[in-house]
Protein backbone atom coordinates (compact mmCIF):
# COMPACT_ATOMS: atom_id res chain seq x y z
CA UNK A 1 0.00 0.00 0.00
CA UNK A 2 2.86 2.35 0.88
CA UNK A 3 4.25 1.72 -2.68
CA UNK A 4 1.39 2.36 -4.36
CA UNK A 5 0.44 5.32 -2.29
CA UNK A 6 4.19 6.67 -3.33
CA UNK A 7 3.77 6.24 -6.87
CA UNK A 8 0.56 8.11 -6.97
CA UNK A 9 1.76 10.98 -5.02
CA UNK A 10 4.88 11.19 -7.76
CA UNK A 11 2.16 10.87 -10.65
CA UNK A 12 0.35 14.02 -9.06
CA UNK A 13 3.14 15.97 -8.40
CA UNK A 14 4.56 15.44 -12.04
CA UNK A 15 0.52 16.48 -13.60
CA UNK A 16 0.73 19.56 -11.22
CA UNK A 17 4.27 20.47 -12.42
CA UNK A 18 3.47 20.04 -16.16
CA UNK A 19 2.28 23.39 -16.91
CA UNK A 20 2.45 22.89 -21.06
CA UNK A 21 -0.24 20.37 -20.95
CA UNK A 22 -2.43 22.38 -18.63
CA UNK A 23 -1.93 25.30 -21.28
CA UNK A 24 -5.31 25.71 -23.96
CA UNK A 25 -5.04 24.12 -27.58
CA UNK A 26 -5.08 27.85 -28.88
CA UNK A 27 -1.79 28.84 -27.02
CA UNK A 28 -0.07 25.53 -28.10
CA UNK A 29 -0.78 25.86 -31.41
CA UNK A 30 0.67 29.38 -31.26
CA UNK A 31 3.87 27.93 -29.78
CA UNK A 32 4.28 25.41 -32.33
CA UNK A 33 3.80 28.43 -35.31
CA UNK A 34 7.05 29.40 -34.37
CA UNK A 35 8.46 26.13 -35.82
CA UNK A 36 9.75 25.10 -38.93
CA UNK A 37 6.93 23.33 -40.81
CA UNK A 38 9.33 19.60 -40.27
CA UNK A 39 9.43 20.32 -36.53
CA UNK A 40 5.60 21.23 -36.11
CA UNK A 41 4.55 18.04 -37.74
CA UNK A 42 6.66 15.64 -35.46
CA UNK A 43 4.89 17.51 -32.46
CA UNK A 44 1.87 15.08 -33.48
CA UNK A 45 3.87 12.07 -32.29
CA UNK A 46 4.51 13.57 -28.44
CA UNK A 47 0.39 12.66 -27.34
CA UNK A 48 -3.04 12.64 -28.80
CA UNK A 49 -3.40 15.86 -27.67
CA UNK A 50 -1.00 17.07 -30.06
CA UNK A 51 -1.65 14.91 -32.70
CA UNK A 52 -3.81 17.27 -34.31
CA UNK A 53 -2.80 20.78 -33.17
CA UNK A 54 -0.14 21.62 -35.89
CA UNK A 55 -2.97 21.54 -38.10
CA UNK A 56 -4.30 25.24 -36.64
CA UNK A 57 -1.52 27.15 -36.31
CA UNK A 58 -1.83 30.85 -37.47
CA UNK A 59 1.34 30.35 -39.35
CA UNK A 60 3.23 27.50 -41.54
CA UNK A 61 7.28 28.25 -41.66
CA UNK A 62 7.90 25.95 -45.06
CA UNK A 63 11.86 25.08 -45.50
CA UNK A 64 12.99 23.49 -48.21
CA UNK A 65 16.81 23.22 -46.89
CA UNK A 66 15.17 21.77 -43.76
CA UNK A 67 12.53 19.42 -45.72
CA UNK A 68 14.46 17.87 -48.45
CA UNK A 69 18.20 18.86 -48.33
CA UNK A 70 21.24 16.37 -46.55
CA UNK A 71 23.40 17.93 -44.49
CA UNK A 72 26.34 16.59 -46.77
CA UNK A 73 25.07 18.70 -49.33
CA UNK A 74 24.62 21.94 -47.67
CA UNK A 75 28.70 21.32 -46.44
CA UNK A 76 29.63 20.48 -50.02
CA UNK A 77 27.10 22.20 -52.71
CA UNK A 78 30.07 20.73 -55.35
CA UNK A 79 29.40 17.24 -55.06
CA UNK A 80 25.37 18.11 -55.79
CA UNK A 81 26.43 19.05 -58.94
CA UNK A 82 27.55 15.80 -60.14
CA UNK A 83 24.55 14.13 -61.60
CA UNK A 84 26.07 10.81 -61.38
CA UNK A 85 27.12 11.40 -57.58
CA UNK A 86 25.03 9.76 -54.66
CA UNK A 87 24.21 12.86 -53.10
CA UNK A 88 22.74 14.30 -56.02
CA UNK A 89 20.37 11.35 -56.92
CA UNK A 90 19.25 11.51 -53.89
CA UNK A 91 18.36 15.31 -54.07
CA UNK A 92 16.69 14.62 -57.43
CA UNK A 93 14.39 12.13 -55.64
CA UNK A 94 13.81 14.45 -52.52
CA UNK A 95 12.74 17.46 -55.27
CA UNK A 96 9.89 15.00 -57.50
CA UNK A 97 8.56 14.71 -54.01
CA UNK A 98 8.63 17.91 -52.15
CA UNK A 99 6.06 19.82 -53.98
CA UNK A 100 3.17 17.38 -53.27
CA UNK A 101 4.55 17.15 -49.65
CA UNK A 102 3.83 21.19 -49.30
CA UNK A 103 0.18 20.77 -51.09
CA UNK A 104 -0.91 18.04 -49.14
CA UNK A 105 0.23 19.83 -45.83
CA UNK A 106 -1.53 23.47 -47.12
CA UNK A 107 -5.13 20.98 -47.69
CA UNK A 108 -4.81 19.03 -44.60
CA UNK A 109 -4.57 22.56 -42.87
CA UNK A 110 -7.62 23.09 -40.70
CA UNK A 111 -9.24 26.79 -40.89
CA UNK A 112 -7.63 30.09 -41.73
CA UNK A 113 -4.43 30.53 -42.31
CA UNK A 114 -3.39 34.07 -41.63
CA UNK A 115 0.50 33.82 -42.12
CA UNK A 116 2.76 31.59 -44.52
CA UNK A 117 6.56 31.63 -45.99
CA UNK A 118 7.95 29.47 -48.28
CA UNK A 119 11.53 29.05 -48.90
CA UNK A 120 12.47 26.94 -52.24
CA UNK A 121 14.29 25.71 -54.94
CA UNK A 122 14.49 27.11 -58.14
CA UNK A 123 13.32 23.50 -59.67
CA UNK A 124 9.58 24.54 -57.96
CA UNK A 125 9.22 27.61 -60.38
CA UNK A 126 10.77 25.06 -63.20
CA UNK A 127 7.44 23.34 -62.58
CA UNK A 128 5.16 25.69 -61.29
CA UNK A 129 4.53 24.45 -57.91
CA UNK A 130 5.46 27.98 -56.47
CA UNK A 131 2.23 29.05 -58.23
CA UNK A 132 -0.12 26.43 -57.34
CA UNK A 133 0.86 26.77 -53.56
CA UNK A 134 0.11 30.60 -53.53
CA UNK A 135 -3.16 29.22 -54.87
CA UNK A 136 -3.71 27.23 -52.23
CA UNK A 137 -2.47 29.82 -49.44
CA UNK A 138 -4.95 31.93 -50.97
CA UNK A 139 -7.61 29.64 -50.70
CA UNK A 140 -6.42 29.17 -46.83
CA UNK A 141 -7.20 32.84 -46.75
CA UNK A 142 -3.42 33.72 -46.19
CA UNK A 143 -3.29 37.94 -45.53
CA UNK A 144 0.47 38.02 -45.13
CA UNK A 145 2.75 36.06 -47.62
CA UNK A 146 6.55 35.63 -47.98
CA UNK A 147 8.07 34.04 -50.81
CA UNK A 148 11.73 32.92 -51.31
CA UNK A 149 14.03 31.12 -53.67
CA UNK A 150 16.64 29.90 -52.67
CA UNK A 151 20.04 29.28 -54.51
CA UNK A 152 21.94 26.21 -52.62
CA UNK A 153 24.33 26.05 -56.00
CA UNK A 154 26.08 28.76 -56.02
CA UNK A 155 29.56 27.17 -55.21
CA UNK A 156 29.92 27.20 -59.37
CA UNK A 157 29.43 30.41 -59.99
CA UNK A 158 32.61 32.46 -60.04
CA UNK A 159 31.85 35.89 -60.33
CA UNK A 160 28.90 38.23 -59.32
CA UNK A 161 27.78 39.09 -62.93
CA UNK A 162 27.38 34.98 -63.45
CA UNK A 163 25.04 35.45 -60.17
CA UNK A 164 22.76 38.02 -61.50
CA UNK A 165 22.35 36.01 -64.37
CA UNK A 166 21.66 32.99 -62.88
CA UNK A 167 18.70 34.50 -60.48
CA UNK A 168 17.18 36.15 -63.55
CA UNK A 169 17.48 33.15 -65.80
CA UNK A 170 16.30 30.78 -63.19
CA UNK A 171 13.99 32.52 -60.79
CA UNK A 172 11.01 33.72 -63.10
CA UNK A 173 7.65 32.14 -61.90
CA UNK A 174 4.52 32.67 -63.95
CA UNK A 175 2.39 34.69 -61.86
CA UNK A 176 -0.89 34.56 -63.42
CA UNK A 177 -3.18 38.36 -62.94
CA UNK A 178 -4.42 39.05 -59.62
CA UNK A 179 -2.40 36.23 -58.20
CA UNK A 180 -1.44 38.49 -54.84
CA UNK A 181 -4.74 39.97 -54.41
CA UNK A 182 -5.99 40.21 -51.09
CA UNK A 183 -2.78 40.15 -48.96
CA UNK A 184 -2.10 42.58 -46.42
CA UNK A 185 1.56 41.78 -46.39
CA UNK A 186 4.15 40.38 -49.51
CA UNK A 187 7.33 39.31 -49.15
CA UNK A 188 9.61 38.23 -52.44
CA UNK A 189 13.19 37.26 -52.39
CA UNK A 190 15.44 36.20 -55.57
CA UNK A 191 13.37 36.13 -58.49
CA UNK A 192 12.39 38.15 -61.66
CA UNK A 193 9.97 39.90 -62.16
CA UNK A 194 8.39 40.76 -66.01
CA UNK A 195 5.08 41.86 -66.06
CA UNK A 196 2.95 44.07 -63.06
CA UNK A 197 -0.31 41.68 -63.69
CA UNK A 198 0.04 39.61 -60.66
CA UNK A 199 -0.09 42.88 -58.54
CA UNK A 200 -3.48 43.42 -59.96
CA UNK A 201 -6.41 44.05 -57.20
CA UNK A 202 -3.65 44.56 -54.33
CA UNK A 203 -5.38 47.66 -53.36
CA UNK A 204 -5.65 46.61 -49.78
CA UNK A 205 -1.73 45.47 -49.62
CA UNK A 206 0.11 47.43 -46.95
CA UNK A 207 3.40 46.20 -46.43
CA UNK A 208 5.52 44.97 -49.68
CA UNK A 209 8.98 43.97 -49.62
CA UNK A 210 11.17 43.59 -52.49
CA UNK A 211 14.94 41.69 -51.90
CA UNK A 212 17.17 40.68 -54.77
CA UNK A 213 14.43 41.32 -57.42
CA UNK A 214 15.15 41.67 -60.66
CA UNK A 215 12.82 44.06 -62.31
CA UNK A 216 12.54 46.84 -65.40
CA UNK A 217 10.98 50.33 -65.02
CA UNK A 218 8.45 50.06 -66.58
CA UNK A 219 7.12 46.70 -64.25
CA UNK A 220 7.96 48.73 -60.94
CA UNK A 221 5.73 51.55 -61.73
CA UNK A 222 2.79 49.26 -62.65
CA UNK A 223 3.22 47.51 -59.71
CA UNK A 224 3.55 50.91 -57.45
CA UNK A 225 0.77 52.06 -59.44
CA UNK A 226 -1.41 48.41 -58.19
CA UNK A 227 -0.38 49.10 -54.78
CA UNK A 228 -1.66 52.41 -53.75
CA UNK A 229 -2.70 51.06 -50.60
CA UNK A 230 1.08 50.82 -49.37
CA UNK A 231 2.18 52.00 -46.84
CA UNK A 232 5.24 50.24 -45.71
CA UNK A 233 7.66 49.59 -48.84
CA UNK A 234 10.99 48.47 -49.12
CA UNK A 235 13.22 47.78 -52.17
CA UNK A 236 16.51 45.98 -51.05
CA UNK A 237 19.63 44.38 -52.95
CA UNK A 238 17.62 44.99 -56.57
CA UNK A 239 18.30 45.81 -60.02
CA UNK A 240 17.57 46.24 -63.49
CA UNK A 241 16.12 49.19 -63.43
CA UNK A 242 16.79 52.85 -63.14
CA UNK A 243 14.36 55.17 -62.05
CA UNK A 244 12.16 55.18 -59.08
CA UNK A 245 8.72 57.08 -58.89
CA UNK A 246 6.67 57.15 -56.00
CA UNK A 247 3.45 58.97 -56.02
CA UNK A 248 1.94 57.47 -53.23
CA UNK A 249 -0.62 59.62 -50.71
CA UNK A 250 -0.75 56.39 -48.13
CA UNK A 251 2.68 55.52 -47.99
CA UNK A 252 4.50 55.87 -44.25
CA UNK A 253 7.42 53.78 -44.37
CA UNK A 254 10.12 53.95 -47.54
CA UNK A 255 13.45 51.76 -47.35
CA UNK A 256 15.82 51.65 -49.86
CA UNK A 257 19.42 49.07 -49.52
CA UNK A 258 22.13 48.70 -51.87
CA UNK A 259 20.46 50.47 -55.24
CA UNK A 260 21.66 51.68 -58.22
CA UNK A 261 19.44 54.43 -59.56
CA UNK A 262 19.76 57.11 -61.72
CA UNK A 263 16.42 58.93 -60.89
CA UNK A 264 14.95 59.05 -57.34
CA UNK A 265 11.42 60.95 -57.15
CA UNK A 266 8.98 60.50 -54.18
CA UNK A 267 6.07 62.47 -53.28
CA UNK A 268 4.23 60.99 -50.36
CA UNK A 269 2.87 63.22 -48.58
CA UNK A 270 2.69 61.08 -45.20
CA UNK A 271 5.69 59.31 -45.42
CA UNK A 272 7.05 59.35 -41.94
CA UNK A 273 10.05 57.05 -42.10
CA UNK A 274 12.53 57.19 -44.52
CA UNK A 275 15.83 55.26 -44.48
CA UNK A 276 18.44 55.14 -47.26
CA UNK A 277 21.47 52.56 -46.77
CA UNK A 278 24.27 52.49 -49.48
CA UNK A 279 22.81 54.14 -52.51
CA UNK A 280 24.64 54.96 -55.74
CA UNK A 281 24.37 58.69 -56.10
CA UNK A 282 21.78 59.63 -58.00
CA UNK A 283 21.93 61.82 -60.82
CA UNK A 284 18.17 63.37 -59.71
CA UNK A 285 16.75 63.14 -55.92
CA UNK A 286 13.46 64.91 -55.04
CA UNK A 287 11.73 63.74 -52.23
CA UNK A 288 8.23 66.01 -50.75
CA UNK A 289 7.22 64.30 -47.60
CA UNK A 290 6.15 67.52 -45.29
CA UNK A 291 5.12 64.89 -42.41
CA UNK A 292 8.91 62.97 -42.27
CA UNK A 293 9.83 62.37 -38.72
CA UNK A 294 12.57 59.74 -39.16
CA UNK A 295 15.46 59.81 -41.21
CA UNK A 296 18.16 56.75 -41.54
CA UNK A 297 21.24 57.43 -43.72
CA UNK A 298 23.94 54.73 -44.05
CA UNK A 299 26.77 54.48 -46.47
CA UNK A 300 29.43 52.06 -45.38
CA UNK A 301 27.80 48.29 -46.76
CA UNK A 302 30.07 46.52 -48.47
CA UNK A 303 28.05 45.40 -50.86
CA UNK A 304 26.56 48.85 -51.58
CA UNK A 305 29.92 50.12 -52.58
CA UNK A 306 30.39 47.13 -54.92
CA UNK A 307 27.46 47.72 -56.59
CA UNK A 308 28.20 52.04 -57.32
CA UNK A 309 31.90 50.92 -57.87
CA UNK A 310 30.55 48.63 -60.75
CA UNK A 311 28.41 51.78 -62.13
CA UNK A 312 31.34 53.78 -61.98
CA UNK A 313 29.56 56.02 -59.34
CA UNK A 314 30.21 56.85 -55.57
CA UNK A 315 27.37 55.50 -52.73
CA UNK A 316 25.69 58.74 -51.71
CA UNK A 317 26.48 59.58 -48.05
CA UNK A 318 24.63 61.92 -45.84
CA UNK A 319 26.31 64.98 -46.03
CA UNK A 320 25.99 65.12 -49.56
CA UNK A 321 22.11 63.90 -48.47
CA UNK A 322 21.86 67.19 -46.87
CA UNK A 323 24.30 69.02 -49.20
CA UNK A 324 21.77 68.63 -52.43
CA UNK A 325 18.82 70.51 -50.32
CA UNK A 326 20.68 73.04 -48.30
CA UNK A 327 19.81 75.24 -51.80
CA UNK A 328 16.05 74.24 -51.24
CA UNK A 329 15.62 74.67 -47.38
CA UNK A 330 12.72 77.28 -47.01
CA UNK A 331 9.55 77.56 -45.23
CA UNK A 332 7.56 75.74 -48.09
CA UNK A 333 10.19 72.54 -49.49
CA UNK A 334 11.89 71.88 -45.81
CA UNK A 335 10.97 68.51 -45.34
CA UNK A 336 13.36 68.46 -42.24
CA UNK A 337 10.59 70.92 -40.53
CA UNK A 338 8.59 68.03 -38.73
CA UNK A 339 11.37 65.49 -37.83
CA UNK A 340 12.29 64.21 -35.06
CA UNK A 341 14.92 61.80 -35.72
CA UNK A 342 17.74 61.60 -37.83
CA UNK A 343 20.20 58.52 -37.86
CA UNK A 344 23.69 59.62 -39.98
CA UNK A 345 26.68 58.21 -40.76
CA UNK A 346 28.94 61.16 -40.62
CA UNK A 347 32.82 62.22 -40.11
CA UNK A 348 32.83 64.99 -36.51
CA UNK A 349 36.53 65.30 -37.42
CA UNK A 350 35.07 66.92 -40.82
CA UNK A 351 34.84 70.70 -40.91
CA UNK A 352 32.26 70.42 -43.73
CA UNK A 353 30.49 67.31 -42.34
CA UNK A 354 30.68 70.00 -38.93
CA UNK A 355 28.81 72.72 -40.80
CA UNK A 356 26.33 70.49 -42.14
CA UNK A 357 25.29 69.41 -38.90
CA UNK A 358 25.38 72.88 -37.48
CA UNK A 359 23.04 73.81 -40.40
CA UNK A 360 20.57 71.12 -40.37
CA UNK A 361 19.97 71.23 -36.55
CA UNK A 362 18.96 74.88 -37.25
CA UNK A 363 16.39 73.88 -39.65
CA UNK A 364 15.15 70.89 -37.31
CA UNK A 365 13.27 72.81 -35.00
CA UNK A 366 11.24 69.40 -33.40
CA UNK A 367 14.80 67.40 -33.47
CA UNK A 368 15.00 65.41 -30.25
CA UNK A 369 17.07 62.68 -31.17
CA UNK A 370 20.44 62.51 -32.84
CA UNK A 371 22.60 59.21 -34.14
CA UNK A 372 25.81 60.04 -35.92
CA UNK A 373 27.98 56.98 -36.78
CA UNK A 374 31.80 57.65 -37.14
CA UNK A 375 33.69 56.15 -40.49
CA UNK A 376 36.44 53.71 -39.33
CA UNK A 377 38.84 55.62 -41.36
CA UNK A 378 38.98 59.38 -41.41
CA UNK A 379 39.61 61.45 -44.17
CA UNK A 380 42.37 63.90 -43.29
CA UNK A 381 42.04 66.52 -45.76
CA UNK A 382 39.32 68.90 -44.11
CA UNK A 383 40.83 69.08 -40.36
CA UNK A 384 40.02 71.98 -38.09
CA UNK A 385 38.42 73.61 -35.82
CA UNK A 386 34.52 74.25 -35.23
CA UNK A 387 32.36 73.56 -32.18
CA UNK A 388 34.55 75.59 -30.02
CA UNK A 389 33.10 78.89 -30.35
CA UNK A 390 29.26 77.69 -31.92
CA UNK A 391 26.47 79.07 -30.08
CA UNK A 392 23.96 76.87 -29.85
CA UNK A 393 20.71 76.50 -31.85
CA UNK A 394 17.31 76.31 -30.66
CA UNK A 395 17.30 72.60 -31.73
CA UNK A 396 20.53 72.03 -28.99
CA UNK A 397 19.13 74.51 -26.61
CA UNK A 398 15.42 73.22 -26.07
CA UNK A 399 14.72 70.04 -29.01
CA UNK A 400 17.78 67.35 -28.32
CA UNK A 401 16.87 64.57 -25.86
CA UNK A 402 18.62 61.59 -26.87
CA UNK A 403 22.57 61.36 -28.57
CA UNK A 404 23.88 58.35 -30.03
CA UNK A 405 27.57 58.54 -30.86
CA UNK A 406 29.13 55.10 -32.58
CA UNK A 407 32.32 54.82 -33.43
CA UNK A 408 33.66 57.40 -31.06
CA UNK A 409 38.11 57.38 -30.56
CA UNK A 410 38.15 60.32 -28.74
CA UNK A 411 39.19 63.01 -30.95
CA UNK A 412 39.93 66.66 -30.12
CA UNK A 413 36.85 67.47 -32.44
CA UNK A 414 34.92 64.38 -31.23
CA UNK A 415 35.26 65.55 -27.65
CA UNK A 416 34.38 69.59 -28.70
CA UNK A 417 31.49 68.02 -30.46
CA UNK A 418 30.12 66.59 -26.93
CA UNK A 419 31.04 69.96 -25.33
CA UNK A 420 29.00 71.40 -27.38
CA UNK A 421 25.87 69.38 -26.45
CA UNK A 422 26.47 68.46 -23.23
CA UNK A 423 26.61 72.33 -21.76
CA UNK A 424 24.02 73.53 -23.87
CA UNK A 425 21.66 71.14 -24.20
CA UNK A 426 19.43 71.91 -21.86
CA UNK A 427 16.49 69.07 -22.39
CA UNK A 428 18.68 66.69 -22.81
CA UNK A 429 18.44 62.94 -20.80
CA UNK A 430 20.49 60.31 -22.36
CA UNK A 431 24.24 60.35 -24.04
CA UNK A 432 25.24 57.11 -26.10
CA UNK A 433 29.08 56.93 -26.69
CA UNK A 434 30.27 53.79 -28.03
CA UNK A 435 33.60 53.92 -27.96
CA UNK A 436 36.29 51.77 -30.65
CA UNK A 437 39.02 52.42 -28.16
CA UNK A 438 39.65 53.46 -24.57
CA UNK A 439 38.40 57.01 -23.65
CA UNK A 440 40.08 60.03 -21.05
CA UNK A 441 36.53 60.06 -19.24
CA UNK A 442 37.94 62.74 -17.07
CA UNK A 443 37.51 64.98 -19.97
CA UNK A 444 33.38 64.28 -20.07
CA UNK A 445 33.61 64.30 -16.28
CA UNK A 446 34.93 68.24 -15.98
CA UNK A 447 32.15 69.45 -18.20
CA UNK A 448 28.88 71.21 -16.57
CA UNK A 449 26.01 69.83 -17.83
CA UNK A 450 23.56 72.61 -18.87
CA UNK A 451 20.58 69.63 -18.34
CA UNK A 452 19.92 68.71 -14.92
CA UNK A 453 18.59 65.04 -15.99
CA UNK A 454 20.85 64.40 -18.37
CA UNK A 455 23.12 60.92 -18.06
CA UNK A 456 26.09 59.57 -19.81
CA UNK A 457 26.79 55.84 -21.15
CA UNK A 458 30.11 55.04 -22.07
CA UNK A 459 30.49 51.20 -23.79
CA UNK A 460 33.59 50.23 -25.03
CA UNK A 461 32.42 48.20 -28.33
CA UNK A 462 35.50 47.51 -30.93
CA UNK A 463 34.10 45.18 -34.32
CA UNK A 464 34.48 46.25 -37.60
CA UNK A 465 32.23 48.73 -39.00
CA UNK A 466 30.49 46.37 -41.16
CA UNK A 467 29.10 44.46 -38.01
CA UNK A 468 28.46 47.94 -36.54
CA UNK A 469 26.30 49.00 -39.27
CA UNK A 470 24.29 46.16 -39.33
CA UNK A 471 23.04 46.66 -35.74
CA UNK A 472 22.00 49.85 -36.36
CA UNK A 473 19.70 48.87 -39.21
CA UNK A 474 18.20 46.01 -37.54
CA UNK A 475 17.47 48.58 -34.72
CA UNK A 476 15.52 50.55 -37.69
CA UNK A 477 13.91 47.57 -39.49
CA UNK A 478 12.66 45.98 -36.02
CA UNK A 479 11.41 49.35 -35.23
CA UNK A 480 9.42 50.15 -38.49
CA UNK A 481 8.73 46.73 -40.30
Amino acid sequence: MTRIRSRSLARAAHQEADFISQLPDEALSFIISKLPIDEAIRTSVLSKRWRRLWRFTPHLEIDGKRMIMPLAQRENPLEAQDPYSQLSRALNRGLTRYGLRISVILIRHSGDLPSCRFIHFPYSIAREEVVCWVKLAKFKKVKNLSLECEFFDMGTIENVLDIYEAVERRSKPDFPPGIFSGLFSLQLIHYTLSSPEPFVGCENLKTLILKNIYIDDETLEGILENCQGLENFSLLESYGFGKLQIHNPNLKVLQLSVLELDEIVVFAERLEVLLFDSLAYPGSLKIYSPSLRVIHSYSNSMLGQMFALSAGKQVLKASELLGNYRHFWDSRSNFFLSLSKFSIDMDLNDVQDCRLISTFMKLCTRLETLEITLPVHNDMTNRGIYWDLRVACNCVHDQLKFVYLRGFKGNNQEFEFLKHIITKGRKLVRITIICRQPIEEERLLTLSNASPKLSIVLKLKIHSAELELHEIQNRALISYN
